[in-house]
């Protein structure tokens, strides 16, 4: 029987630029986990994302009530800044507030977040509430592959991430689901992902042990690919960056060691 997969991602778009491959392949069978509502830009612009990846997703396969929220906030992206790197490293109990609020809430009209859902009220911008539903989201589902950002991107809240994660998983035991990590942000943008050819060049950020230990995943379609992050409109002031992920093959990591 074929297991169900976890994407985490911090922020919209990032399900697609290290998972479309992966999607793509058994649409079905993947749930995608917003942590933040990327909106670093004011919630207009959250609500914005937010049907973006819905739209994207969709047009990929994946069942609408599989595309999750938590509802956390996104403020920015160096790591002294960043939402999920400062609550993760913060002292027990921080509560972070943003310009948007203090607490979980969906981005779009009339929808709940995964902690209203679940338990029916919202959650305050705390590490343990962000904990609890990373938990309980994996209790949840059980998936038997989790696909997340690396520990090593220089977004706060791309490396931050995997840290709850990896907390998580080890608060349930009996689930020893496979982990992949995908990379968003390295040191030089201007260099990473390579602009030129079809297929990866080596992050500075990654070790010769994470490179060495890749995996790759076929894209099928690039063509496909493309008119998917075509649906990001908020995000394409950034095209080049964007479509510079579109290669033959999406490349997946393992933590590093040294």
């Amino acid at each position: 029987m074929q297991q169900d997969i976890v994407i985490f991602a911090p922020h919209q778009d990032d399900e697609i630029l290290g998972g479309y491959a992966v999607i793509r392949q058994q649409p079905e069978h993947i749930y995608v986990v917003f942590l933040t509502n990327g909106d670093y830009e004011g919630a207009d612009i959250a609500r914005t994302r937010w049907q973006e990846s819905c739209a994207a997703l969709t047009h990929l396969g994946v069942p609408r009530d599989h595309i999750l929220t938590l509802g956390y906030a996104d403020t920015g992206m160096p790591r002294p800044v960043s939402f999920l790197w400062r609550l993760w490293h913060g002292e027990p109990g921080l509560l972070l507030a943003s310009s948007v609020g203090a607490h979980t809430y969906h981005p779009a009209d009339g929808e709940q977040e995964y902690h209203l859902k679940k338990w029916g009220a919202h959650a305050a911008y705390t590490r343990e509430a962000v904990l609890a539903d990373v938990r309980a989201v994996l209790e949840e589902i059980r998936p038997g592959a989790i696909y997340m950002t690396n520990e090593d991107d220089v977004h706060g809240d791309h490396a931050a991430a995997p840290l709850f994660v990896q907390a998580a998983l080890a608060q349930i035991p009996d689930l020893q689901p496979a982990v992949y990590r995908y990379h968003v942000h390295d040191r030089d943008e201007e260099r990473w992902p390579n602009r030129q050819g079809d297929r990866f060049d080596k992050p500075e950020n990654l070790s010769a042990q994470q490179w060495e230990g890749r995996t790759c995943v076929p894209v099928q379609d690039p063509d496909d690919f493309r008119r998917t992050m075509e649906l990001f409109v908020s995000q394409w002031r950034d095209a080049e960056y964007l479509l510079s992920f579109i290669k033959k093959e999406q490349v997946l990591f393992p933590k590093r060691e040294d």
